[in-house]
């Protein structure tokens, strides 16, 4: 890929490897086979597989990926499941789950709720290999407007094949049917427009009757088994993107093995690190419209233990068995900004215990795992801010969050717990307390580069992820999606990065 002058040079040059950058390289791929492809990653190759999802390993190569991708975190043993009994780590830290890095003391202003638990994470595939594969279609008022109801739902089905989502695990099951109309017939009465209580798509696929979760490597397809005119580097930090006459024309990199920089030329350049990284890299690289890093959200997350009723309880399937797996879901709709799930051990397909405390001698298969997700109240003000002096671990712009609860949300917070409540007197009794997980638990953070109509410093970006006032620059992520959202984003992610990749492919 190096030119007559010795300077590389690519045709797309694509910035994380996660979810979204693996959906623009592979879009684009498909409709540009002869289009040169460099994909960059700030942290490690993990496995032998690009992307290969963690849960698909043994525990002694998941434990090797978790410590090897937390940034300045590397080699730390992070706590198990059970440690968010606490809410706190070893180091008296937010719990967060093994593979990430905190932010830091900067993920909260004094005087302001934050993000305290707000965490990303550095290595091939990002969160792609940690997510939990929860892809429902969001409904409503999550969708994003300005884009056809007809043309989402042709994206959402070209992203649930990439993602490998499996909508039928659950198939023939009396238990997770008898939950589903149990729950149903609580909450589909909640209104005209709510809508109807059914089961959460995953992306797991079953494959000689095991379980195989979906990683990166999926969304790449071929390229991740090699290409000519494809190259994935690892270790490789884009200290900024170049501009020439407001049109971006490569990045200035830097290996972070040796601290060798040098630059590498596209014609097209595509932005996604994550709903904190991106903008910092728009920030770092000079670009700077009134909204990027604002109306900074994530959804709120609310989740208690449940007994279940003895109608309910089911012996754990035996180890090799071909089982039923899968959760009933509760909707997002218009009189419900937020979405419930009830997920029992017995059909979780895990065998992982899960502490003592109110478990303690007691079957799995009689206890489930209730959460609720709500939307926020976007604001403005809510934001990643960026220093001009300060550096991070990996010297980029320090960040800073500034985020609030506002009354609209204390009021989304209490019926979160009613809901809950509801929902486990459907089912059960509650074992523990509803509570709410720390702000930023979620990763779902979006809005910092979100996309609109016009340039108007309400976004970031065109309906196409094209960057206002930059010929050639793309961006990608959860971080496009302007609306306020209960659901899982990563389906719309992966949607919007298709849609985004073929128009780039289309200009090459």
């Amino acid at each position: 890929m190096a030119s007559a002058t010795g300077t590389e040079s690519v045709d797309v040059l694509i910035v994380g490897s996660g979810p979204a950058g693996s959906a623009y390289a592979r879009t684009i791929a498909d409709v540009r086979p002869d289009a040169t492809i460099l994909m960059v990653e700030v942290g490690p190759k993990l496995s032998d597989a690009i992307g290969e999802h963690t849960t698909n390993m043994d525990e002694p190569e998941r434990l090797a990926c978790q410590l090897a991708s937390q940034g300045p975190d590397t080699g730390f043993v992070r706590p198990p499941l059970g440690a968010q009994a606490t809410g706190r780590d070893a180091r008296g830290e937010p719990f967060i789950w093994p593979g990430l890095f905190l932010l830091g003391e900067r993920a909260r202003v004094e005087g302001e709720d934050g993000l305290p638990a707000a965490s990303m994470s550095s290595g091939v595939g990002g969160m792609g290999v940690y997510w939990s594969g929860s892809c429902p279609r969001p409904n409503a008022t999550e969708r994003i407007p300005f884009i056809p109801d007809d043309e989402f739902e042709s994206l959402y089905a070209r992203a649930e094949k990439l993602l490998r989502v499996n909508k039928g695990l659950q198939d023939g099951d009396d238990l997770l049917s008898a939950l589903r109309d149990a729950i149903g017939a609580e909450f589909d009465a909640d209104g005209p427009d709510v809508a109807p209580v059914g089961f959460m798509p995953v992306a797991v696929s079953r494959v000689a009757d095991r379980l195989r979760a979906t990683g990166t490597e999926a969304i790449l397809g071929p390229l991740a088994n090699g290409s000519p005119a494809f190259e994935l580097r690892p270790d490789t930090l884009v200290r900024r993107v170049l501009l020439d006459d407001s049109a971006a024309i490569g990045a200035e990199l830097q290996t972070r093995t040796n601290g060798v920089a040098y630059e590498v030329r596209a014609r097209r350049v595509v932005v996604c690190g994550d709903s904190l990284r991106t903008p910092q890299l728009l920030f770092a690289s000079g670009l700077r419209p009134g909204a990027l890093g604002h109306r900074l959200n994530d959804h709120f997350q609310m989740a208690a233990f449940v007994k279940l009723h003895d109608e309910y309880m089911r012996d754990l399937p035996a180890p090799g068995e071909r089982a039923a797996v899968g959760s009933v879901l509760i909707p997002f709709s218009p009189g419900r900004p937020m979405q419930g799930q009830v997920a029992p051990l017995s059909r979780t397909g895990s065998r992982s215990l899960i502490g003592d405390g109110p478990f303690a001698g007691m079957p799995l298969g009689q206890i489930a795992i209730l959460a609720w997700y709500a939307a926020k109240d976007i604001q403005h003000r809510d934001a990643v801010e960026f220093s001009e002096t300060e550096r991070d671990f990996y010297g980029m712009p320090a960040m800073t969050i500034r985020y609030t609860i506002t009354d609209a949300d204390r009021e989304t917070l209490a019926l979160q717990r009613t809901n809950l409540e509801r929902s486990a007197k459907v089912v059960g009794e509650l074992l523990t307390e509803p509570a709410s997980a720390p702000g930023g638990s979620s990763l779902h953070y979006q809005g910092t580069v979100r996309m609109g109509l016009a340039d108007d410093d309400e976004s970031v970006c065109d309906p196409h992820a094209r960057v206002w006032g930059v010929d050639h620059l793309y961006v990608g992520g959860n971080g496009l999606i302007p609306t306020a959202t209960a659901a899982n984003p990563t389906l719309t992610n992966v949607a919007l990065a298709v849609r985004a990749g073929e128009r780039l492919a289309a200009e090459l």
